[in-house]
């Protein structure tokens, strides 16, 4: 969650850092190759392919922190997508490419219904 002070500053709810590595979107079970920007405890920024709005679900796979994150698309522009984390699960397994992301997600489940 974003507030802006008076000031118009950025207010965050958590830190953002600066991330510059491959990960995986998973949109409704199809694996797409993205580049995460840049992450916190609560969301993340990443350039990929532009999303309907309806999109769901989505999974970011984090291969360098071993993280399948359930998240929600809270905006887009630019070639980017803001998305806000639901829940987050760990995984052991090896990838192997964005076929592997999507079977880890497939793996890892049931998933909570985000109704967004």
């Amino acid at each position: 969650m974003t507030q802006i002070d008076a000031q118009g500053s950025e207010k965050r709810a958590y830190r953002r850092y600066p991330a510059s590595r491959k990960a995986y979107l998973v949109v409704a079970g199809e694996p797409l190759r993205c580049r995460l920007i840049d992450i916190a405890k609560g969301g993340a920024r990443i350039a990929g392919p532009e999303l309907s709005p309806e999109a769901r679900p989505l999974h970011l796979v984090d291969p360098a922190r071993r993280l399948v994150h359930l998240t929600r698309m809270v905006w887009q522009g630019d070639g980017q997508v803001g998305l806000q984390f639901i829940t987050s699960r760990a995984f052991t397994e090896v990838l192997g490419g964005a076929e592997g992301a999507g079977r880890v997600v497939q793996e890892l489940g049931p998933w909570p219904q985000d109704d967004g």
